[in-house]
């Protein structure tokens, strides 16, 4: 089990692959607490069942703007698909993000000695329910909330065992290495975040079974997705990811989207002209 920086046989898998795995990272019992601690939030979040859906790409998102997160379900079922951001509501979740198995080896992919969060998000492959993560990069995805895009780097945790079953990680090693993919046309503003997997049907995907507590770290711009779960069991995963420090972070951003609508209704219902 490596700890720490990237070592210099890590730091030149990365330059050729675009990522970086590391195993058994967090101890069963640490990993528990984890899935304990996300899984109360997840009920918390989505208790009333009450937020307006919306469909955008491959996804159907409940926007929660009192809690400034986004849930994102399983088409029309009660069925959660994932929730980003949520360490600001959560302490002991946001302290897991501060712990140096993240922070230590996120230097080398954020350039910075202090890395810092920019977003959090609970992936979660629900036993023969949870869906496909289309073929895409997180760059295009971050363009209008993070202030260095290409700087922005995930740890993604996976808090059960992943398996080609129940829809383990996928990437293109190498990806990184072509800047942003070409995106889709014939969808809308979000769903054009995804690649144009038409124009790469020849690219070869890599899965990347690991077992709960390990894992993989990459860049915006490394190709990656994974399929549904067809297993009984479940595929959960924390993404934690990081920027230099000082950056505005997902919260930020979401909160300045916010107020910017809320002064634009105000406006009209006043009969003011708005900019």
């Amino acid at each position: 089990m490596a700890i720490g920086r990237l070592t210099p046989d890590e730091l030149s898998f990365l330059d050729r692959n675009g990522y970086v795995v590391r195993v058994n990272v967090f101890t069963p019992a640490e990993v528990a607490a984890i899935t304990a601690a996300c899984e109360d939030l997840v009920a918390r979040l989505v208790r009333d069942r009450q937020l307006k859906r919306y469909k955008a790409g491959s996804y159907v998102f409940a926007p929660d703007f009192e809690r400034s997160t986004m849930i994102k379900w399983e088409g029309d079922t009660d069925v959660v698909h994932g929730i980003e951001p949520f360490a600001h509501l959560d302490p002991a979740l946001k302290a897991w993000a501060h712990d140096p198995r993240f922070t230590e080896p996120m230097q080398a992919f954020v350039g910075d000695a202090n890395p810092s969060l920019f977003t959090e998000k609970l992936n979660l492959k629900r036993p023969g329910v949870g869906g496909v993560n289309p073929l895409h990069q997180d760059y295009p995805y971050w363009l209008d909330s993070a202030q260095a895009p290409d700087r922005v780097a995930t740890a993604m945790l996976f808090l059960d065992d992943a398996t080609l079953e129940n829809g383990c990680l996928q990437v293109a090693p190498g990806s990184h290495r072509s800047g942003q993919w070409r995106n889709r046309t014939d969808s809308d503003e979000f769903g054009a975040n995804e690649i144009d997997a038409a124009a790469y049907a020849d690219v070869d995907m890599l899965p990347v079974p690991l077992k709960a507590g390990s894992m993989v770290m990459f860049g915006s711009f490394l190709v990656h997705r994974s399929d549904p779960n067809r297993s009984a069991l479940q595929r959960r995963a924390l993404l934690f990811s990081y920027q230099p420090a000082g950056h505005h972070t997902m919260v930020d951003s979401l909160n300045a989207k916010t107020d910017a609508h809320r002064r634009a209704k105000a406006a009209r219902a006043s009969g003011q002209p708005t900019v």
